[in-house]
């Protein structure tokens, strides 16, 4: 059995408009297993907010992902 790898990324909002400041409008936290979307986790946040929330998510789930493999 494969292992599988989860991560978490941010992406822009739909309805930022195009033509927005880069790291302005509104973000949400995405997890993928692979390259499989499995849900949204949070949104209409800002980039640092959503930055900051994807760095622990990806912190807790490398060490799930440790524990699980031992």
């Amino acid at each position: 059995m494969r292992d599988t790898m989860y991560r978490a990324e941010i992406e822009p909002m739909p309805e930022n408009p195009a033509d927005r400041v880069p790291f302005t409008g509104l973000y949400k936290v995405v997890i993928y297993e692979g390259a499989r979307f499995v849900r949204t986790d949070k949104e209409r946040i800002s980039y640092r907010e959503a930055k900051g929330l994807a760095s622990l998510l990806n912190g807790k789930l490398n060490v799930m992902q440790r524990v699980k493999k031992r």
